[in-house]
């Protein structure tokens, strides 16, 4: 839905055919599985969990001597082969599948609307031409008081057409609108040189059916090769993605060895000295205030001119090439993120287990009521946390390893306590158990009765 309500301005009226609709929307489903695997993880485990707690099977099963661990242990095997499936999925199948959805996209986006000639209105979608219809009929194809300049010699309306009324139709292969234009009249004028630009020559005709081509091929949607899309970060796998970053790094060195020796040519001061010498004075050199003393306006102005020129042209230089490797620091931290985005949806997959199956434990409530409002909760907690760090990481703003296992390693204490808990069967969400503690330490500030 996030999807749809983000492009659907610039897919909808554009003609796209069914298939290929189909397809971008299938490729958009399977981009967002791993987004939505940490989830359906934290959402099934609180909903088994607190089923087998509130039909008393968990207690059923400790009765019997099992450990809440063991009880848990054939799932967790499954969370790990799963989780294992997760990264081969992240780092085999994702980038084959953005690559797809990607260059899809992007044809869709940059396609034409489709075409919609309305009455009494210029249509100008169809380049080098506009149209105006006065009317439109109910079978759809007749038209009247037609109006059609061309103008796609860039000269302007050169040729202008008038008619009573015509049809329209399409081509058979939809790449030409054919319009048959009856009772009319065709004016031309003939700029050929520069006498023509003065005389204004126009060509008139009367005609009482005339057929006019218009090339909608610009219309139809343009598939652009897909090997442009593969330098992008989520094109890519583990392997490609650390290869892609040592390459970074080797041009961020020879990008500061670059700025050193470039700037050591052209704007070192002591390239300036031999142009600094006095040979009448019998001196190899002069400071600066002695040798401007001795220079006559024009030349000390000149001087100064010079100095804020050069002082310009490397303060241009340096801006340059200060923007040129802040690009290369965020091109590197969006595959650093790429990279660590790989491993950490797995290591999330785990915790979000251990958070969800201890606490459908403590819970003990099944179905789609608690367990739901509580899953969400958390992972919208983990989410925000997660997309927080890794927009900031890619703003230069902290560290991109930090931040892409910052959010799982927060939740990981977290299911060590809950699995502690549910372990000792702890009421953890007893309300009278916290009532009495209140009550408790309340009695303790309450003044005692004399005796």
């Amino acid at each position: 839905m996030i999807f749809v309500f983000t492009y659907i301005d610039e897919i909808a009226g554009k003609g796209i055919d069914g298939f290929t609709l189909v397809k971008m929307f299938g490729y958009t489903f399977l981009m967002f599985i791993p987004q939505s695997m940490p989830l359906a993880i934290l959402l099934s485990s609180i909903m088994t969990f607190g089923g087998l707690g509130e039909n008393y099977e968990l207690a059923a099963m400790k009765s019997s001597g099992l450990s809440l661990l063991k009880i848990m242990r054939p799932i967790v095997i499954f969370i790990f082969i799963l989780s294992g499936f997760c990264f081969a999925y992240s780092n085999y199948t994702m980038p084959y599948i953005h690559l797809k959805q990607s260059s899809i996209l992007y044809d869709v986006r940059g396609a034409k609307p489709t075409l919609n000639i309305k009455e009494s209105v210029f249509y100008n979608g169809i380049e080098g031409y506009s149209i105006r219809v006065g009317k439109k009929d109910v079978d759809g194809q007749t038209i009247r008081n037609i109006t059609i300049y061309d103008h796609h010699e860039g000269k302007g309306n050169l040729v202008q057409m008038y008619a009573d009324s015509g049809l329209l139709q399409t081509s058979g292969d939809k790449n030409a609108l054919v319009m048959t234009l009856f009772n009319g009249n065709r004016y031309q004028q003939m700029l050929e040189d520069n006498t023509d630009y003065q005389r204004r020559p126009m060509l008139s005709a009367a005609f009482q059916k005339q057929v006019v081509f218009f090339d909608l091929s610009g219309f139809q949607l343009k598939r652009t090769d897909e090997d442009l899309f593969r330098n992008n970060a989520e094109m890519m796998n583990v392997s490609q993605l650390t290869s892609y970053m040592d390459t970074i790094k080797k041009e961020k060195v020879e990008l500061a060895d670059n700025v050193y020796l470039n700037f050591d040519k052209y704007f070192n001061p002591r390239s300036m000295k031999a142009s600094n010498r006095i040979d009448s004075l019998n001196l190899p050199y002069l400071s600066i205030y002695d040798y401007i003393s001795r220079l006559d306006p024009v030349a000390k102005q000149q001087v100064f001119d010079n100095a804020l020129n050069q002082a310009r042209s490397c303060s241009a230089f340096l801006d340059g090439k200060m923007n040129e490797e802040k690009q290369q620091r965020e091109e590197e931290a969006k595959f650093e993120v790429n990279w660590h985005k790989k491993f950490t949806l797995s290591f999330a997959c785990i915790v979000l287990f251990f958070v969800g199956a201890p606490l459908g434990a403590i819970v003990r409530k099944g179905g789609l009521g608690m367990p739901v409002v509580i899953s969400v909760i958390l992972f919208i907690i983990y989410h925000v946390i997660s997309f927080t760090c890794e927009k900031m990481s890619l703003e230069g703003q902290m560290n991109p390893t930090l931040a892409m296992w910052i959010g799982p390693v927060l939740f990981l204490p977290f299911g060590i306590w809950l699995s502690i808990k549910a372990a000792k069967d702890s009421a953890l969400f007893d309300i009278g158990d916290y009532f009495k503690f209140i009550r408790k330490i309340g009695s303790v500030f309450k003044p005692k009765k004399a005796a």
